[in-house]
């Protein structure tokens, strides 16, 4: 193998290492989207949710911060996978917004409803059809929480 020919593959290899240890470049235009409860214009992500319908006391939603103002609108879509009516297999809820031009972040409040089951939710949101979030959320009812007994708590002490 000549100098020159061994000279070239080193810098190849050397190079295609540099490319490896590089953060890959941002896809799409979000750069975080969040799952939880709208609080103090922050999102608490949590995994368990309350069911509530006094959207004075909770909204919840998600939020998604895009990595620039957008310079063209945005297709923004949403799926809400939850159990089904009496339990009986799954239900998933369609939507559909979009995102302005000049927006960087866009929230979107996701109310519940009354007969909306409780157990586990998926959602699932796509930006101009690509995935930006995929999260699992608990949904639970608060007040039959609180008179469930703590384990390890004797009663009557």
């Amino acid at each position: 193998m000549t100098l020159t020919r061994r000279a070239l593959l080193v810098g190849l290899a050397l190079a295609c290492a540099a490319a490896c240890d590089r953060p890959a470049a941002p896809q799409g235009p979000v750069a975080r989207a969040e799952l939880g409860v709208f609080f103090g214009g922050q999102v608490q992500e949590r995994q368990e949710i309350p069911f509530t319908l006094d959207r004075n006391r909770q909204t919840q939603g998600f939020r998604l911060t895009f990595h620039q103002p957008l310079a063209r609108p945005a297709e923004i879509r949403w799926e809400i996978d939850r159990p089904g009516p009496r339990g009986r297999g799954r239900a998933v809820e369609l939507g559909e917004s979009q995102a302005r031009v000049g927006m960087t972040v866009l929230d979107r409040e996701l109310a519940m409803k009354p007969g909306d089951p409780l157990g586990s939710w998926k959602i699932r949101v796509f930006v101009d059809g690509e995935v930006a979030l995929d999260r699992s959320v608990v949904i639970y009812d608060a007040a039959a929480r609180k008179r469930e007994p703590v384990l390890g708590k004797q009663s009557g002490k």
